[in-house]
């Protein structure tokens, strides 16, 4: 049992807060850039989810298929692999390229800009 002068002990106090006590807090309403800014944000992470998913959901349902081993030789079978292997990186690469061209290279970057303004800003008085 520790001693109520030991600091480790910890104690709890009750703080009452009156309405009086606390003072009052004004919004100013948006500006311009600010409504619109949020407004374009939400367009464009809708966007960037949509391209994301659909660029997903291609690259699954239109992958190249992995070749079947049936009545193929063990060398066939390892070309057959070599051509798949190279197949599916052309293939992920291309989609990598698509997603890299409608997100990453313009979408992306204003969002950056935009949510940088809109949380970087100070209001005068502030």
């Amino acid at each position: 049992m520790t001693s109520p002068e030991d600091p480790s002990e910890t104690r709890m106090e009750q703080v009452v807060v009156s309405p009086d006590s606390v003072g009052t807090v004004t919004l100013a309403p948006p500006t311009f850039l600010e409504r619109w800014g949020v407004y374009f944000l939400a367009i464009a992470g809708t966007w960037i989810l949509s391209i994301g998913t659909l660029v997903l959901v291609f690259y699954f349902w239109k992958a190249p298929p992995f070749p079947n081993p049936a009545g193929l030789t063990p060398d066939q079978f390892r070309d057959a692999l070599a051509v798949h292997a190279s197949l599916e990186e052309q293939w992920r690469a291309s989609l990598t390229s698509i997603f890299d061209l409608l997100v990453t290279k313009t979408m992306l970057p204003l969002c950056t800009l935009l949510l940088g303004y809109l949380f970087g800003k100070g209001r005068p008085g502030s």
